[in-house]
C-alpha cells in the first residue's frame, strides 16, 4: 500500500487490525494505551508522534519499507502476493519483510597496480 498522508496510515492501521480480528480496545492494550488512543489515530493521525505510530505498527507486526523507483516492480509482486492471501479462505495477512533491493555495486574510483 503506498502512504502519502497520515490519513492514510490510519487506514492502513484499522485494516491490518481488523485482518488481525482485534478491537480497538485489544491493540491498545497491547501497546499499554487506551482506546480513544487507538481512535484517533486511526481517525485524526497528523498530530501523533512517528515513534508512536511505529510502537503500534511493531505491535502489528508491520514494517515500514521506504522504496525509490527502483523497487517498484519487487513493491508490485508483493501487493500482488498479499491480495493473493486476502483471496484465501482463513488465511492472515502475511507478515511484511524487508529485502534489499538489487542494485548494481558502482566503483567510485580504481586503484592503480
Amino acid at each position: 500500500m503506498k502512504v502519502r498522508t497520515p490519513n492514510d496510515v490510519g487506514s492502513y492501521i484499522t485494516s491490518i487490525r481488523k485482518a488481525y480480528k482485534l478491537s480497538q480496545a485489544e491493540l491498545a492494550q497491547k501497546i499499554g494505551k487506551d482506546q480513544r488512543f487507538i481512535s484517533k489515530l486511526e481517525n485524526s493521525p497528523s498530530s501523533i508522534s512517528f515513534g508512536t505510530v511505529m510502537m503500534v505498527l511493531n505491535a502489528l507486526n508491520i514494517d515500514i519499507d521506504f522504496s525509490s523507483p527502483d523497487t517498484k516492480k519487487q513493491n508490485k509482486l508483493s501487493g500482488e502476493l498479499y491480495r493473493d492471501s486476502l483471496n484465501k479462505k482463513d488465511s492472515k495477512p502475511p507478515l511484511h519483510t524487508w529485502r534489499k533491493p538489487h542494485r548494481k555495486p558502482k566503483v567510485v574510483s580504481k586503484v592503480k597496480s
